[in-house]
């Protein structure tokens, strides 16, 4: 186990774009149409703390919410210019509109709670519960078909695909309640899909692909099967009610309202603009320096640094052996999502590809004055620019031709330097090997993030849960 780890080597991009040229791009688009996220503004003398909380994301400002009710000095120190981590909510076609992390569901404790006590209101994505579905298939055929009809037959696909899921995972909020999931966690979303060609016919198997690769975010190779069987058991082990849990209910006014709540409890206080470069532990704390040259002394760390990024950062004494190994590996959470506005009235549609096309999903979102506003997902930015209308319309035509997209908005969360990814999707075998070793502290750091949460992994629940777990961690240390 090393002494130090050191961060990686700055990566290549594609297409000669850099992350530094993307970021500069990215501070504009969130300060131009980004919704504003109260926060307490850093009185600069300060340079001792409690507790420093690494990243402004929902995991940690629900961490340092719980260290402010515990009466500890803390600081939020958060690389980019917002709050909301890979979460923003910006305006787009005149209304509050999530970019990055959006669906909430009942079947989500932590953030349903959230969103009880504050009084928060919902809206609903209506292509989740669509009118018909438009395939285009593997064989480019494209198919459209009366939801009401095909719903059984594709629950049945759904539940071929995912097995006995209650015996793989009986305590879905648990990853390790049970010692089944060890024995499928190194087979991928496609191999699975491989197994059931005998069962599943071409055109469901295209479904169930397109909808498993849309939820993956990467082609269906590259990520678990073990983890959309993890998607499917939470909510109650049925395609409805993963549905309804993953895609289909969002906040009226968007994630930013749900963050200001709880910002506003403590009112933390909060450094924007602040890269974290190294993390040094000694005997009685632990030292955090910044791009900037700030050195700032905290009892304890928060580090809520997304899996993808962790190697970046310098840490004394180092990650461990398994931290390292899975964050140069990467979570397998990479692909693209987009808003997008059609001309004309297309009505209350879904629209499914399989994994290598450029768009797995497009659902409508609503119909205002003559124009389809529509929410989709990709596996990878080199099949689509999602902030380019010719190549959007491109990959819309695979399912409308002759659609005339009007407008387009995505945000390239896997080329922020903050994120190099979206929610987190973990890759054959990641669960077993690395897992439980993510969810440790050493010494003086607390981990915490959504991308190694206990039940709703990857989303803002999860995110939640890791924050009020990592502040049970400090109250326990600073007893």
């Amino acid at each position: 186990m090393s002494e130090v780890s050191r961060p990686s080597q700055p990566e290549s991009d594609h297409g000669g774009v850099t992350r530094r040229n993307f970021l500069i791009g990215a501070g504009a688009v969130a300060a131009g149409t980004g919704l504003s996220v109260t926060h307490v503004q850093a009185e600069q003398s300060s340079r001792d703390y409690d507790v420093i909380v690494l990243g402004g994301g929902f995991c940690g400002v629900s961490a340092a919410r719980e260290c402010r009710r515990a009466g500890l000095r803390t600081v939020i120190l958060e690389a980019r210019n917002r709050l909301g981590g890979r979460t923003f909510t910006a305006d787009f076609n005149g209304r509050p509109t999530d970019m990055g992390g959006t669906f909430v569901h009942w079947s989500q404790p932590y953030v349903w709670t959230e969103i009880r006590r504050n009084g928060l209101q919902l809206r609903e994505t209506r292509g989740a519960s669509a009118d018909k579905w438009i395939i285009h298939t593997s064989t480019g055929e494209i198919v459209t078909l009366s939801a009401a009809k095909i719903g059984e037959r594709v629950e049945n696909a759904v539940a071929t695909y995912m097995g006995d899921s209650r015996a793989l995972l009986p305590l879905p909020h648990n990853p390790f309640g049970s010692d089944e999931y060890r024995k499928v966690d190194q087979i991928s979303s496609a191999e699975r899909l491989s197994a059931l060609k005998n069962r599943i016919s071409p055109l469901y198997r295209d479904i169930v692909d397109g909808y498993m690769a849309g939820q993956g975010h990467n082609y269906s190779d590259q990520f678990a099967w073990l983890e959309m069987v993890r998607w499917y058991a939470l909510p109650g082990h049925n395609t409805t009610d993963m549905d309804d849990a993953t895609g289909r209910f969002y906040l009226k006014d968007g994630t930013v309202a749900l963050l200001n709540a709880v910002l506003s409890e403590t009112r933390p206080e909060v450094r924007l603009g602040t890269p974290v470069q190294r993390v040094i532990q000694d005997t009685t704390g632990v030292s955090v320096q910044t791009a900037a040259g700030d050195d700032l002394r905290g009892r304890i760390v928060v580090s809520t640094i997304p899996l993808n990024v962790l190697k970046d950062l310098e840490w004394q004494p180092g990650l461990s052996d398994a931290q390292l190994a899975a964050s140069r590996l990467t979570h397998a959470g990479t692909g693209t999502k987009l808003h997008l506005l059609l001309e004309g009235d297309y009505g209350n549609i879904s629209c499914i590809a399989p994994s290598h096309n450029a768009l797995n999903s497009l659902d409508t979102e609503d119909v205002v004055d003559g124009y389809t506003h529509l929410v989709g997902f990709g596996p990878s930015r080199d099949l689509l620019d999602v902030n380019d209308t010719d190549s959007v319309q491109g990959a819309v035509r695979l399912f409308i031709p002759g659609a005339k997209v009007v407008k387009t908005f995505g945000y390239e969360w896997d080329l922020d330097p903050y994120s190099k990814g979206t929610w987190c999707t973990l890759r054959p075998g990641m669960w077993s090997r690395y897992l439980r070793e993510l969810q440790q502290p050493r010494g003086r750091v607390i981990f915490a993030s959504a991308d190694w949460a206990d039940g709703w992994r990857g989303f803002i629940d999860g995110a939640i849960e890791q924050g009020l777990e990592a502040g049970r961690r400090v109250r326990e240390m600073l007893a």
